[in-house]
C-alpha cells in the first residue's frame, strides 16, 4: 500500500520524522506492508517542496542541514501551505508548525483545508486541539476521515491513545500534572540556589527553553496542553482562555526555599476538575510533598495522573524527552491512521 503524506512545517521534529521514516522503511513494508511517500513539504521560512512523485528525503534532509533552505532542490516552490494543500494528492496532512496561544492559527485553517479535500490529519500543534477540538472532530468524522494529534501533550508518551485504547467504559473524571518540561527544570534548578534569571537562561544554553521562554515561564503552555487533555478526554469544549493560570515568574528562590524546608518540593501543576456541571481547568505553583506522585518528576520529565470512576487514579510518567519522542508520536498516529483506514473504522 502506498500512502502519500504532505508535511506542514519542518523543523526539528518535521525533520527527525523524515529521518524516521528513512530508518523505519524497511519495517513499514515488511511488517505493514506500507510504502510512505512525501509529496509535499511547506515552510514558513525554508522554501516548500511539491512533486507528483516521491520526493527524496536524504536528499532534503541532507541539503537542509548543508544550506538551511530548500532552494536549490528541483521540487523548490514558494507555495503558501493552504494553497500547497489543495494542490497536492496526498493521503494525509502532517501539521507541525509552531504554536499560536492566541487562537492556534494558521494551523486550524491549515487542518480544515486538508479535511475539505479528504487528507487524513495528524498535528503535534498543540492549539487546534486546545483552540478547536469538537470543530475539527466533527468535521474529521463527516468526511469520514480521522484527526489524530498524540504528539500534542507529553511528546510520544501516548497519553490520549492511553485512554482510548486501554480505558474502554472508563470515565476520566479528574487529570493532574506536571506537563511543561521548561518550568519544572527552572524550579529544581532554583531548588539549588539558582535565582529565576540563572535557571532560564542555563535552561536556554542546554536548548530546553526557547529565546523567549514566556510561554513555559508564564504558564501558557501548560495551559494549552491541560485545555487539550481537557477537551479530548473529558468533553470539556474551553479553550486556553478558560484556564485560570499563574506561572512561575514570579516566584523568589525565597519561596523555593520555604517549600524546601517544610519537607516539599515546588511544581507548576495544571489541573481538571469537574465542578458541578463544568469544569475546571488550573494551572499554579504548588507545593507538593514527598507523597506526590510529582515529587520526583524532576529535571525535564513529565507526569499525567489520570483520576477515574472505576479504576482508581493512573499516572504517566516521562523521562528526558526529546525530538525523537515527539517524531515518534507522529509516527504511531500514522501507523494507527493506515491501520483504522484499513478496518474500515474511524478510530
Amino acid at each position: 500500500m502506498i500512502f502519500r503524506l504532505a508535511i506542514i512545517g519542518f523543523g526539528n521534529v518535521g525533520q527527525e520524522f523524515a529521518r524516521m521514516l528513512l530508518l523505519k522503511r524497511d519495517w513499514l513494508l515488511r511488517n505493514r506492508g506500507l510504502d510512505i511517500e512525501v509529496l509535499a513539504i511547506a515552510t514558513k521560512t525554508k522554501g516548500s517542496l511539491l512533486s507528483r512523485s516521491a520526493l527524496d528525503l536524504e536528499q532534503v534532509l541532507g541539503h537542509m542541514k548543508a544550506n538551511g533552505t530548500f532552494k536549490g532542490l528541483p521540487e523548490h516552490c514558494e507555495i503558501p501551505p493552504l494553497k500547497m494543500i489543495s494542490n497536492c494528492d496526498a493521503d494525509m496532512m502532517i501539521e507541525l508548525t509552531t504554536l499560536n496561544i492566541e487562537n492556534g492559527q494558521p494551523a486550524i485553517d491549515h487542518i480544515k483545508a486538508a479535511l475539505d479535500v479528504g487528507m487524513e490529519v495528524v498535528t503535534a500543534n498543540k492549539g487546534p486541539v486546545a483552540w478547536a477540538y469538537d470543530e475539527l472532530r466533527d468535521r474529521a468524522r463527516a468526511r469520514n476521515l480521522r484527526f489524530r494529534f498524540e504528539g500534542t501533550v507529553m511528546d510520544g508518551t501516548p497519553v490520549f491513545s492511553f485512554v482510548e485504547r486501554t480505558l474502554p467504559g472508563c470515565q476520566v473524571i479528574g487529570l493532574e500534572g506536571v506537563l511543561n518540561s521548561t518550568s519544572n527544570f527552572v524550579l529544581d534548578e532554583m531548588a539549588k540556589g539558582r535565582t529565576i534569571e540563572s535557571a532560564i537562561k542555563e535552561a536556554q544554553a542546554k536548548g530546553i527553553a526557547e529565546a523567549d521562554p514566556s510561554l513555559d515561564i508564564d504558564g501558557w503552555d501548560a495551559a494549552a496542553k491541560i485545555t487539550a487533555l481537557a477537551n479530548v478526554i473529558m468533553e470539556a469544549n474551553l479553550t486556553p482562555k478558560d484556564v485560570e493560570r499563574e506561572g512561575i515568574g514570579s516566584l523568589t528562590s525565597e519561596d523555593i526555599h520555604k517549600a524546601s524546608a517544610k519537607g516539599g518540593r515546588m511544581r507548576l501543576i495544571a489541573k481538571a476538575a469537574r465542578a458541578g456541571d463544568r469544569i475546571r481547568l488550573t494551572v499554579k505553583p504548588q507545593v507538593v510533598g514527598s507523597d506526590s506522585v510529582f515529587w520526583s518528576v524532576k529535571g525535564t520529565s513529565s507526569a499525567l495522573k489520570f483520576e477515574t470512576d472505576l479504576m482508581g487514579d493512573l499516572t504517566i510518567v516521562e523521562s528526558g524527552p526529546g525530538t525523537t519522542q515527539t517524531a515518534y508520536a507522529i509516527f504511531s498516529d500514522l501507523l494507527m491512521t493506515v491501520e483504522s483506514i484499513r478496518a474500515g473504522t474511524l478510530f
